[in-house]
Formats: C-alpha cells, sequence, structure tokens
C-alpha cells in the first residue's frame, strides 16, 4: 500500500511538472528583434512588437539593464491609431522621453502580459533605429514622384542568322517638364540574391501588405535598401529624347530597376520605376532561301507561226475525225 502511495504521488508529481511546461503562455517566445519603432514627432515613437500585437500587455522602461522589477513604473498598451489598425504597442510619449531617452536617446524596456509576467526583459530600444513617416511617405510615393509610360514599345529591324526580324523593346517615356533635364541608371534584377532583385521584391510586398506592422517593418527595409543602391553622380547616364530603353539583350519577363532623376532649377527629384522586360520577335522571309529556292514563273508566249501550226493541225484532226464517222454512217445506211 504504502508502495502504491508512493507511486501515485510520484506520478501525479511529474505530470504536474509536464503540465506547467505545456502550459507556458503563448506569450512568453516573445522576439524582442521582430520589432519597429516609428518616429512620430522629436519626443513621440511608438514601438511595434510582432508576437504581441493581438493582446494587450505593460510596458515600463529602465536606464540599467539589470533594473529591478519591483522599481518599474508599468503602463498600459495602446492601441495604434493608423487606419484599420487593431494593433496593441508600447509608445514613448513627451514624459517618459524626457525621463528615460533625452540623455543617450535609449533605454531598455520590459513588457508583461496580463498574467503579469515578463515577455520582454531589459530589450534595448535605439531611437536612432525608429522609422519616420518621411521615410514611410518615400515608400508610398515611389514610382509616383516622376510621371512616365511604361506601356510605350520601340521597334527595330535586324537580320538574325539571315532572317529578317522585327524585334519589339520595351520602354520607358518620361512625361517631361520644361527646362527640366533627366538621367538614369539601370540594374538588373533577375538575379534573386543580388540587392535590385531584394529591392524588386520588397516593392512588390509593400504594395501588397495589409498589416501594419509588417507594412512598416518592409518599409524599413526598403529605405535602407533603396538608400544603399543609389546610383553615386558619375554613375548617372543622360536620357535621350525623354526615353529610356530596355537593355537590347534583355529577354522577355526579365526584371530591372530604374533610378530616374529630375533636375529642374535647384530641385533635384529621384525615383525608381520596376521594370519587367518586353521583347517579340516576328521573322519575316528567309532571305538566303528566297536566292537559293525561290522560282519565278514566267507568262508563256509564243510566236505567230507556232500559232497557225498549232490551228492547222487542229483543223487536220478534226477533219479526220468527221470523215471517219461519215464514212461508218455510209456503211449503216447501205
Amino acid at each position: 500500500m504504502k508502495n502504491f502511495t508512493f507511486k501515485t504521488v510520484a506520478l501525479l508529481t511529474l505530470s504536474l511538472m509536464l503540465l506547467s511546461i505545456f502550459c507556458v503562455p503563448v506569450m512568453a517566445a516573445v522576439n524582442s528583434e521582430e520589432k519597429v519603432i516609428l518616429k512620430k514627432s522629436d519626443k513621440e515613437f511608438l514601438i511595434y512588437y510582432k508576437d504581441i500585437l493581438a493582446e494587450e500587455f505593460e510596458f515600463a522602461f529602465s536606464s540599467n539593464k539589470e533594473e529591478q522589477e519591483a522599481n518599474l513604473n508599468f503602463t498600459k498598451s495602446a492601441k495604434d491609431q493608423a487606419e484599420n489598425s487593431t494593433s496593441n504597442i508600447a509608445y514613448i510619449d513627451e514624459t517618459l522621453y524626457d525621463t528615460y531617452f533625452k540623455d543617450n536617446k535609449q533605454a531598455y524596456i520590459w513588457i508583461r502580459n496580463n498574467s503579469d509576467e515578463i515577455v520582454i526583459k531589459a530589450d534595448l530600444i535605439k531611437l536612432e533605429e525608429a522609422l519616420t513617416d518621411e521615410q514611410v511617405e518615400l515608400v508610398n510615393t515611389t514610382t509616383k514622384r516622376i510621371d512616365v509610360d511604361t506601356s510605350k514599345t520601340s521597334k527595330t529591324n535586324e537580320v538574325i542568322d539571315g532572317v529578317d526580324t522585327t524585334i519589339t523593346r520595351g520602354k520607358i517615356v518620361i512625361s517631361g517638364k520644361d527646362n527640366a533635364k533627366y538621367s538614369y541608371m539601370i540594374l538588373e534584377a533577375t538575379d534573386e540574391t543580388s540587392n535590385a532583385s531584394k529591392l524588386y521584391s520588397l516593392a512588390e510586398q509593400v504594395e501588397n501588405a495589409t498589416d501594419t506592422y509588417e507594412k512598416l517593418k518592409l518599409s524599413k527595409e526598403f529605405n535602407e535598401l533603396y538608400t544603399k543602391l543609389l546610383p553615386e553622380d558619375k554613375e548617372w547616364q543622360k536620357v535621350e529624347n525623354l526615353e529610356i530603353m530596355q537593355p537590347e539583350d534583355a529577354q522577355k519577363g526579365d526584371k530591372y530597376v530604374v533610378f530616374i532623376k529630375e533636375d529642374l532649377n535647384k530641385d533635384t527629384t529621384i525615383d525608381a520605376k520596376f521594370m519587367v522586360s518586353v521583347r517579340t520577335e516576328e521573322q519575316g522571309k528567309n532571305q538566303i532561301e528566297e536566292e537559293v529556292t525561290e522560282v519565278v514563273q514566267s507568262p508563256v508566249t509564243f510566236d505567230s507561226g507556232m500559232i497557225l501550226f498549232i490551228v492547222l493541225a487542229v483543223i487536220i484532226v478534226l477533219l479526220v475525225i468527221f470523215l471517219v464517222i461519215r464514212k461508218k454512217q455510209n456503211k449503216e445506211e447501205n
């Protein structure tokens, strides 16, 4: 009986230990790296943590990484004010800024869930890493700052392997402004490992993003890569006739990032376009085969002597046939 009781207690204890392990709240697995800081003003910031956007929480700041939890002043999370957003976020207002960030622009954040469990412990917040509204706007207006038409094409005639071929290629036509000068640089974005390809992909992802956090995170990555890829002064090429042709060796479906710069008086505007190559080839007749195999059919002509000979021959044949028929009819009458 004692042995049975001991085994029962041991089994129950082990079960409770396992149960406590598996019942740890999901919010305890928050990844502190998955965050975005958005600057709203010099002393106001919003902090988005991907893993806790769906639930309310409390947060606190400290200047000391080793601060005791008992000394922290926790504040309730706020609702993001972005359109259609239901995200729960931490924030820095003027009071919190002056208390923790005024001197060195960084402090530590602590976050606990509704069960009073710490899910973020002393995560360093650097305000210098914050995304600005201006940067978000730059992403939203990319491809719209310089007016262009990407539906136009250009046709050229070439002889390829002896075949007369019409090649249609895509181009960008700029709706130019009076007295403005334009220049450009094209980056191939077909190789998925290149930075140009990554920027192309980010542009597509930002356009399709619906979640506030995801849109901000992608916007931050886009800005960093966009700035990195901006051409240096010597890399810009002059635009001729307000047209930017796709590379001659571009194949159908190849992707390109095209930076365009507009200089008007003392103002400079830079934009990026994302172009998919258009290329078709229409083959004409094979010029070599025409010279070798084409046969020209001329009308048949005869001189007057030949015509007279043929007419006489036809008359003689008809006369012979008439005489044979006549002779046969006479025999039948007799």
